[in-house]
């Protein structure tokens, strides 16, 4: 009975992962504006199928936030995707790259 709920860690980590996503600058606007639909699709109080069936009406948001997220997903770059990935895991570091110390040694040119 409880191994359908094996997926909701998943979808946390997805959306945390989308969250991240959204706010960085270097996602395309087109992306972010997926995400955008997505959210307004779920709080409209407009749906394909109303929530007042028992099953269908829940079904049918939970369908179509899995497939916004997927599509967001998709149309953002996968090196930027990987990053934060990465930066979730804890495989690298969540600091920007312009506070990583620098070894700089400076030579004089001629």
């Amino acid at each position: 009975m409880f191994r359908h709920l094996k997926i909701l860690p998943r979808l946390w980590r997805t959306g945390r992962l989308a969250l991240r996503l959204v706010r960085d600058p270097r996602v395309p606007l087109a992306s972010k504006a997926i995400f955008a639909a997505t959210v307004i699709y779920i709080v409209s109080p407009i749906d394909i199928i109303p929530d007042w069936f028992p099953f269908v009406g829940q079904a049918d948001d939970v369908l179509a936030l899995l497939a916004g997220l997927n599509l967001f997903l998709r149309a953002c770059p996968t090196w930027i995707v990987e990053e934060h990935e990465e930066r979730m895991s804890g495989l690298r570091e969540d600091r920007p790259d312009s506070d990583r110390p620098v070894d700089a040694r400076y030579e004089r040119v001629r």
